[in-house]
C-alpha cells in the first residue's frame, strides 16, 4: 500500500503546485495593475474588465480543494486494483510475492474497507458539489450509487468471500476488473471505476473554468441588430 499513498501524495502536491501558480497569477494581477479607477482588491484583465480578486481567489481555492478530494477518491478506487494483484500471494524474503492459494479473506476485507471509505468521501463530495453545479453533483451521486452497488454485492457474496479460505477464483470474481468472470463484485467495481473516471473529467473542466475566469478576457457584448 505504500505505492498508493505515495501516488496520492504526488497528486495532492501537483494540485497544491497548481494553486501556487494561480495565486502567483493573482499576485501579478495586483502588482501590474496600475490603471486608474481600479480599487484595492480589484484587477483588470487585458480587455479592461474589472474582477474582484478576493472572490475569484476564494472560488479557485475552493475548486482546488474539491479537486484534491475527488483525486483521493480516484486513487482509492485504483488501489483496489493493486490489492487484486495480491490475490493468492504472500510476502517472502524477496521483492517478489510468493504463491499462497485460496487464503484471500483478509484481502477482500481490505478492499471492502477501502470501498466504505470511498463511499464516505463521495458523500462529502456530494455536499460540496452542489456549490458548483447540479451536473457535477449528479456525477458525484452516480459514483456514490456505484460504490454502494459494489458494497452490497460483496456483502451478498459473504458466504464465499467472508472467510479466511476465500478462493483465488472467487476473489478475482470480486475485485479483479479485468477478470473473465466478474460475478461476485468485479462488474460493480468496474462500474464504479468508469463513473469516477467521468467525474474526474468534470473536475478537470471545473479547474480549467476557474482558471479561465481569472485569465481569459470577458466576451465582447453583441451589437444590437436594431441599433
Amino acid at each position: 500500500m505504500h505505492y498508493n499513498y505515495g501516488l496520492l501524495r504526488r497528486h495532492i502536491i501537483m494540485n497544491k503546485n497548481a494553486l501556487s501558480a494561480i495565486l502567483m497569477t493573482l499576485f501579478l494581477f495586483i502588482s501590474c495593475n496600475n490603471s486608474g479607477g481600479i480599487k484595492e482588491g480589484q484587477a483588470s484583465r487585458s480587455d479592461g474588465t474589472v474582477i474582484d480578486l478576493a472572490k475569484v481567489s476564494e472560488k479557485i481555492k475552493g475548486t482546488i480543494a474539491f479537486a484534491e478530494a475527488a483525486k483521493e477518491v480516484e486513487v482509492l478506487v485504483k488501489s483496489i486494483d493493486e490489492l487484486a494483484e495480491s490475490i493468492g500471494k504472500k510476502i517472502q524474503n524477496s521483492d517478489t510475492l510468493a504463491t499462497e492459494a485460496n487464503h484471500n479473506g483478509t484481502l477482500i476485507a481490505g478492499a471492502f474497507q477501502i470501498a466504505l471509505t470511498i463511499e464516505n468521501k463521495l458523500k462529502a463530495l456530494g455536499l460540496e458539489a452542489s456549490k458548483f453545479s447540479d451536473e457535477l453533483k449528479a456525477k458525484v451521486n452516480d459514483a456514490n450509487s456505484k460504490s454502494r452497488l459494489f458494497l452490497n454485492k460483496i456483502k451478498g457474496e459473504h458466504s464465499d468471500l467472508g472467510k479466511e479460505g476465500a478462493t483465488d477464483a472467487h476473489a478475482k470474481e470480486a475485485i479483479k476488473t479485468d477478470n473473465t468472470t466478474k460475478t461476485k463484485g468485479a462488474t460493480e467495481l468496474l462500474g464504479l471505476k468508469e463513473s469516477v473516471k467521468v467525474l474526474m473529467g468534470s473536475v478537470s473542466t471545473l479547474l480549467e473554468s476557474a482558471i479561465n475566469e481569472l485569465t481569459t478576457p470577458a466576451p465582447a457584448a453583441k451589437k444590437s441588430s436594431e441599433s
